[in-house]
């Protein structure tokens, strides 16, 4: 089982990394003022703390959003420390200038330095998603693609959203996710990127460290594609059951996703 495995996710040096855009703009972009939710991240928060990655956020951050006035950025802020949930809000002023957000601590803020002006957060509007790119508190770069509260979402790409590793089909032989216990796997896609998470086991009683790989890719029409330096190659995916099952063919091994 384990070749078998191995031929298949590594079969994924078919997918080499390089910057993408999807073609569904959902109808044109939506207001800046409104409230913001964090749909998917891209930072160091990976499996391995090493490697950068897209996730999602945890049930702490999940109760997160920023809300946009004409002025000013009301981050009501949920961020676990520890096994607790605290909440830190923090208030900013700003002003845009040339795809920037320049943003100062306001005065009304209940926590931060007031008066502190924070490096610029470049901001794209793209279709219905705000997509934010800064320095975080850990003095790392960070990547928030937000939907907005209210907001219909269902024209991204099928792709977009968590699935669960459920099985994998190779020589004939069903390899359900689970057995062994350490045989596990996850994709988790923004409408620019995606991450595949994996965890294979080493023998029957030992499991490898777990693996992630991440990719940014174009959609044309039906099909999916990785892009690097001019050449596109084609991402093996296909969706049915109402694009809740997501498939991955790779070499004579096929691996099934059902998404959460």
């Amino acid at each position: 089982m384990k070749k078998l495995i191995f031929s298949a996710l590594f079969a994924t040096a078919l997918f080499v990394s390089s910057c993408g855009k999807d073609d569904d703009n959902g109808g044109g972009s939506t207001s800046l003022t409104g409230d913001w939710y964090t749909h998917t991240m891209y930072n160091y928060s990976g499996i391995n703390g090493k490697d950068m990655s897209w996730a999602a956020p945890n049930n702490c951050s999940k109760r997160s959003y920023r809300s946009f006035s004409d002025t000013q950025i009301k981050h009501e802020w949920y961020h676990l420390e520890g096994s607790e949930c605290k909440y830190t809000p923090i208030y900013y002023n700003y002003t845009l200038s040339n795809g920037e957000i320049n943003v100062t601590v306001a005065n009304n803020s209940p926590n931060g330095t007031k008066g502190q002006k924070l490096d610029p957060v470049k901001y794209e509007m793209k279709g219905k998603e705000l997509i934010l790119r800064f320095t975080n508190n850990l003095g790392l770069q960070e990547t928030n693609v937000l939907h907005k509260k209210g907001e219909d979402y269902s024209y991204l790409a099928p792709l977009v959203g968590y699935w669960k590793l459920t099985k994998i089909e190779a020589g004939g032989t069903t390899y359900p996710a689970g057995t062994p216990a350490c045989f596990t796997g996850y994709i988790i896609a923004s409408s620019i990127g995606f991450s595949l998470y994996y965890t294979l086991p080493a023998n029957i009683t030992q499991c490898q460290a777990g693996k992630v790989e991440s990719y940014d890719y174009v959609k044309e029409g039906d099909k999916y594609y990785n892009v690097s330096n001019g050449q596109k190659v084609p991402l093996p995916f296909s969706f049915s059951n109402n694009n809740q099952t997501l498939t991955l063919s790779l070499g004579g091994t096929t691996m099934f996703f059902q998404k959460q």
